[in-house]
């Protein structure tokens, strides 16, 4: 009967810890994506004002 209860200790730690490392990577990823997406933002803002300087 302890074997089994260890066993289920030991299954339910390495599930919380899979769940967690998900976790972890698709929080990593959004990070990443939004990142990119204000880089990318950031310089088609300044590409507009210099156009635009040289507009008027």
């Amino acid at each position: 009967m302890t074997s089994v209860s260890k066993l289920t200790c030991i299954y339910w730690a390495l599930i919380s810890l899979v769940l967690h490392l998900q976790e972890v990577l698709l929080l990593q990823l959004r990070t990443r994506k939004w990142k990119q997406r204000r880089i990318r933002s950031l310089t088609i803002t300044w590409a507009l004002v210099f156009l635009t300087k040289r507009l008027l």
